[in-house]
């Protein structure tokens, strides 16, 4: 089966063309460019309107290219923060001279960028050793993605593992909640619709994202308090004077609004959707009463100016709310959710070689669950109130100074205010559940009434410099303390390096040591949890080798080992994840494990999507484990063997057309086994998670136009998500056992595919 998917994707990647820049305004070759991954930082007194590229650039990479562009106009690039490029006037005193470090390497991937789904757009960057993955709005656009969710994008990446019903996944065996996310420069926390239930979709319109930079391990200094990964999104940066979007789509309505005043020195954009997605819930699954009516939206906006030609300001707000009701023969509940955030982010280019970005922001987060449950046709008896708030103030600064070129400084510091609440009551029984069968009744209560506060504070120092013509290395140093947590200081030694074999092949090296602190909003006061216990460690060690393989492919290996260690106790439902209460089930399960390992390898082949054809093909071999009373015991999501792969053809420069496939090795199940103790029927647990689901396959497809209209255009696609129907198994529902001669034959496992065959669909309206 994994062959004959690879040779029928192999078989559907070929050729392509390059563009042009000479005689096009500098600026529409720089916003090309960054759609090809560059994070760029300008001004426009920098960057001016009547700037002109007037030569062909020879390079063939992007950083090439950006080099030749700007020699030209006496601009150059300077390191920023997160990867970011400063754009700065060249000092009169110094004759701009070509770099004669490092070879120019070509672009390829260095995770699996592009989310046209695929690495695209890595280029190696001599100056640049961690391994970075961009995506740009068009690559999103391109791929497959349910609801034109961001994060049902990126879980197109190597090394992600998620649910067909939830947009959350995992990196590289690591939990769901072990990646940082980052817009324009700011954290935010939990980012999704419908969180306490499944986490069906992000609340960050993907319409309004210009890039994503995603790090799937051994991250640089700067990044800290989660340890698998990091999602740096940077907002749409607007190319018109005005540019009005109205949008519908299968789940939601959208409006996005941007553009430029002050001639062109300052730029606004404003998203605000509006979701719907009890009708999708009624099409998955049409005979369920118990359906439950969210009702959600988001808002995201920035203002952003020049104040002269070495400040660039901007102020962002995002928002969102959700609101959900369940009523039906199971009981009756209400959640409601509540995020605001509010920044600002003051980035200065003080001198040609010195870059600081500093954001002051604001956080708060607010929700409540109540309701009366009676599941398994009485077997569960449960009342729940729970009111939880989060606030947040946090000021950040990132700072890089150009020692030489071919010696970066990075130096910066975070510090964070934080306050939580938590009131919380539950009152139960459990009479009876797939593992309590004939088992005397569970009585459930839980009582919390918290206030924890506290301070956050971390420094970086981190030195990236060139050794010889070849090598350059980046080492760094990050303390992180929590003042409300039982340990004290963690530091993090991080290093990462690049090796340029040849002008077209390069190979990368990291370790780094990463911690996670528990945040004063994640205690789980509705499983006993009362105590904020010390941080958990990952010890990352990575290889790769990035080869530029000509007319347009290239290809990546890497290999990774992840060390865990201090883990904190986990708690899971055996069999059905997506309930609104999950603690008050009868397969709730306390995971406690002393350590834990992730290691893979990853294998990807990429074709640059340009004129016609494009495409790309990735296998992962992997496994994540933890040990557990001396057992090593497979996380619920490990993945044994992964293929993704992606097909983009666009005929037309109005037509795009799309195809993506999965296929991964079934989860981790655990298998409940039937006794007869005196005479009377009991199931209880064999090994936890010893046995594995069927394997999972998709392929979906997506068609898009665009037809232009005299004041603007309208542009539609159509989505087939699981296209082939398969019937993936999603969960077990319960078990059929026989009892003959006295004796419990084997169960025979009950499972249920809640998604089949899903039609998605959007238009918008541009002007």
């Amino acid at each position: 089966m994994i062959r004959r998917w690879l040779g029928v994707a192999l078989l559907l990647i070929a050729a392509t063309a390059q563009a042009r820049y000479a005689g096009r305004p500098l600026i529409d070759a720089l916003r090309d460019l960054e759609s090809k991954g560059l994070h760029l930082i300008y001004s426009n007194d920098v960057v001016r309107p009547d700037m002109f590229v007037r030569a062909e650039p020879r390079a063939t990479d992007a950083r090439g290219i950006l080099d030749e562009l700007l020699r030209e106009q006496h601009l150059r690039a300077t390191d920023g923060p997160q990867g970011s490029f400063v754009i700065v006037r060249e000092p009169p005193a110094r004759t701009p001279q070509p770099k004669a470090s490092a070879p120019t390497l070509a672009p390829m991937p260095v995770a699996i960028d592009q989310i046209t789904v695929t690495p695209s757009r890595f280029t190696i960057y001599a100056a640049q050793p961690e391994r970075r993955q961009f995506l740009s709005r068009e690559e999103v656009r391109s791929v497959p993605h349910f609801s034109d969710d961001l994060y049902r994008a990126l879980g197109h990446v190597p090394g992600t593992a998620g649910e067909d019903v939830s947009a959350r996944f995992n990196i590289r065996g690591g939990k769901e909640d072990e990646v940082e996310v980052l817009i324009d420069g700011a954290e935010v926390y939990d980012p999704f619709h419908v969180r306490d239930l499944f986490r069906a979709f992000s609340i960050i319109d993907s319409e309004a994202v210009g890039a994503v930079d995603v790090l799937t391990g051994g991250f640089p200094a700067e990044y800290g308090g989660r340890m698998s990964g990091v999602i740096d999104i940077t907002s749409l940066t607007p190319s018109e004077r005005r540019h009005t979007e109205i949008g519908v789509s299968l789940l939601n309505t959208r409006v996005l609004s941007s553009g430029l005043f002050d001639s062109g020195r300052a730029e606004w954009l404003v998203s605000l959707r509006r979701g719907y997605l009890r009708e999708l819930l009624k099409l998955i699954n049409p005979d369920d009463t118990d359906t439950p009516d969210p009702n959600y939206y988001d808002l995201m906006g920035k203002l952003q100016t020049s104040i002269d030609d070495r400040n660039l300001v901007s102020a962002n707000v995002l928002l969102s709310r959700d609101t959900m009701r369940v009523k039906g023969t199971e009981g009756a509940a209400k959640a409601t959710y509540g995020d605001t955030y509010a920044w600002l982010n003051l980035r200065t280019a003080a001198t040609p070689r010195l870059f600081t970005q500093n954001v002051a922001s604001l956080g708060k987060t607010r929700s409540t669950r109540t309701g009366t449950l009676h599941l398994f046709n009485g077997g569960v008896n449960a009342d729940l109130d729970d009111h939880r708030s989060f606030e947040s103030i946090a000021l950040k600064n990132d700072t890089s100074f150009d020692v030489s070129d071919r010696n970066v400084l990075k130096a910066g510091f975070t510090a964070k205010r934080l306050r939580a609440t938590y009131d919380y009551a539950s009152d139960g029984v459990i009479l009876e559940s797939l593992l309590h069968v004939n088992e005397p009744p569970i009585t459930l209560h839980q009582r919390a009434a918290l206030r924890p506060s506290g301070s956050d504070v971390a420094l970086y120092l981190a030195d990236r410099f060139g050794v010889g013509t070849r090598l350059v290395i980046e080492a760094g140093l990050r303390a992180d303390r929590q003042s409300y947590a039982p340990d004290g200081t963690h530091v993090s030694p991080r290093i990462n390096a690049v090796f340029a074999l040849s002008p077209r092949a390069a190979l990368r090296i990291g370790w780094g040591r990463f911690f996670q602190p528990q945040g004063v909003q994640e205690l789980h006061v509705q499983d006993g949890e009362i105590a904020f216990a010390p941080a958990e460690r990952a010890d990352h060690a990575l290889a790769g080798i990035e080869v530029d393989l000509g007319r347009g492919f290239t290809a990546r290996g890497e290999i990774y080992d992840k060390r865990f260690s201090d883990l904190r106790p986990r708690f899971e439902n055996l069999f059905d994840r997506v309930v609104l209460f999950p603690e008050v089930q009868g397969d709730r399960l306390r995971i406690a494990p002393r350590r834990g390992s992730a290691r893979g390898s990853e294998l990807l082949l990429r074709k640059e999507s340009t004129s016609r054809l494009g495409g790309w093909i990735s296998y992962a071999r992997a496994s994540v484990r933890d040990e557990i009373d001396g057992r090593q015991v497979p996380r619920s999501w490990d993945q044994r063997d992964t293929v993704t792969f992606n097909v983009n053809w666009r005929p037309h420069a109005l037509w795009n057309f799309d195809v993506a496939g999965v296929y991964h090795s079934g989860w981790p199940t655990t298998v409940v086994e039937g006794r007869l103790v005196d005479g009377v029927f009991h199931t209880v647990l064999a090994p936890l998670y010893d046995d594995r689901l069927p394997a999972y396959r998709r392929i979906d497809v997506r068609a898009s136009r665009r037809v232009p209209t005299a004041h603007g255009g309208f542009s539609f696609f159509i989505e087939l998500f699981n296209a082939l129907g398969v019937n993936n198994v999603t969960r077990v529902s319960g078990y059929r056992f026989s009892v003959t001669a006295g004796q419990v034959t084997a169960g025979q496992r009950i499972t249920e595919s809640v998604i089949g065959v899903v039609p998605s669909f959007g238009i918008t309206y541009e002007f």
